[in-house]
């Protein structure tokens, strides 16, 4: 395959900057993820402490090279935390639900119980009344003890009170004196449609601000007291609204978090001036979307031009190395045409002419003066030294750290040799003096 070539190069620099960008993808989602888990009472300090080690661990493979193990390991990392913050915020909403449900029981049995023991005369001391009026469930021990005409002590207080809590059967003398009670309850105990919407409720509380009360729970509340058909008509509303509600959250808590992650990769190219840079949070999710976009676009641009510039220097600094002739305009007049042909000093009739950027077009050309040239029987062994270069140009890049695959080639003689009439428009001038070398220890 010593004919004309597509390779692709990937230089050093290029790699880096990539890896640079994916840490500070991986920074901004982790100052989301500790900033959304504090406030939301999820994360303690180790768990943050653990989570900043694993961002150090992706600093220090950058800082020994292992760029591989880094483009692997930097966006699962980005992935874990987005996803986990989610899991947390959904699992401390369902708890929150579930405590809600808890509580409500509670305060049922308890308005149940004292409706029981007025019925039966009991003597209540005011402090017992008050706390079964509250849903106190130190109360409610007390008071079934009382319904079942035993004595309340601390100790079987606090059982009883710990058994209805953890949502034990009631002793069968409430269940018996006070099934009429029980059985007028409006809402049956731990109603999962009211548990799916009240952990909705709470989970778009904890994406925005947890503080914040929402119109939904006094609703909610109101549903659960209502007659059946009234409870109907308001739990289907809230199921609506609530679900639309909650995807609206979400998407607005994910657009921003892209957009903060898209700045973060921004910056880290030097784009920092180049970004808008108002308060993310006080634009609406087209805006925040739209943003990303541009900001997106802005750092791809950028990065395709720093990686064809470096490829562009790699290979002249190959090749001059090589022994073909190389000036310092060459690089620009490359970018500016799009092609570039230079010649060999040890085969001054034959040399080399590349173009393209991000796959290069690499094939050995002959010149010719005033339509001659070298005898093309001398073409194919032109082809044959133009390989052994090639080779070289490789392991040189790699030295460097810099890769040359080659994706597609041709045999020798598999088409004619390119001929280049000297002057050629598409050549460039004969340098003066060759361009400076690389050396291994560029950053």
């Amino acid at each position: 395959m010593s004919g004309p070539k597509v390779v692709r190069i990937v230089t050093r620099e290029e790699i880096m900057e990539i890896c640079r960008g994916l840490i500070a993808r991986v920074d901004a989602a982790l100052e989301d993820w500790i900033r959304i888990g504090t406030r939301n009472g999820l994360l303690d300090a180790a768990e943050i402490a653990a989570a900043r080690g694993h961002r150090d661990a992706l600093a220090e493979a950058l800082a020994r090279g292992r760029f591989e193990d880094l483009q692997k390991q930097a966006p699962a990392e980005e992935a874990f935390l987005r996803e986990d913050i989610q899991r947390r915020l959904a699992q401390a909403a369902a708890e929150e639900a579930a405590a809600r449900s808890k509580a409500r029981r509670e305060r049922e049995a308890a308005a149940t119980l004292l409706k029981a023991l007025r019925k039966a005369g009991a003597p209540l001391a005011a402090d017992l009344e008050a706390g079964l009026e509250r849903g106190d469930p130190a109360a409610v021990g007390r008071g079934l003890l009382l319904l079942g005409g035993a004595a309340p002590s601390p100790k079987t207080d606090a059982g009883l009170a710990a058994r209805l809590r953890e949502g034990e059967t009631p002793p069968a003398a409430f269940t018996d004196r006070a099934a009429d009670g029980t059985r007028a309850q409006p809402v049956e105990p731990g109603d999962p449609e009211i548990e799916r919407i009240a952990a909705r409720i709470a989970q778009i509380r904890r994406i925005g601000q947890p503080e914040t009360p929402t119109p939904w729970s006094a609703r909610l509340d109101e549903a659960e007291a209502a007659p059946p058909e009234r409870r109907r008509l308001i739990l289907d509303a809230l199921e609506v609204e609530t679900g639309r509600a909650l995807a609206a959250a979400r998407r607005r808590a994910a657009a921003l978090s892209e957009l903060r992650a898209a700045r973060a990769e921004a910056e880290a190219l030097g784009l920092a001036t180049e970004v808008r840079t108002e308060n993310p949070e006080a634009l609406e999710i087209e805006a925040m979307e739209a943003r990303r976009a541009e900001t997106i676009a802005a750092v791809q641009a950028l990065r395709a031009s720093r990686a064809a510039e470096a490829r562009r220097a790699a290979v002249l600094a190959g090749l001059g190395a090589l022994g073909y002739e190389v000036s310092e305009n060459m690089s620009t007049s490359w970018a500016s045409e799009g092609r570039l042909v230079l010649r060999s000093a040890l085969r001054p009739d034959y040399g080399v002419e590349v173009s393209g950027g991000d796959r290069l077009q690499m094939r050995p050309v002959a010149f010719d003066r005033n339509g001659r040239g070298p005898d093309p029987s001398r073409d194919q062994d032109a082809e044959t030294l133009w390989c052994g270069d090639v080779e070289g140009l490789e392991k040189r890049l790699s030295s460097f750290g810099d890769a040359l695959r080659i994706e597609r080639g041709l045999p020798v003689g598999a088409v004619p040799l390119k001929r280049i009439e000297i002057g050629d428009p598409g050549r460039a001038d004969e340098a003066e003096a060759p361009a400076p070398s690389r050396t291994k220890s560029r950053p």
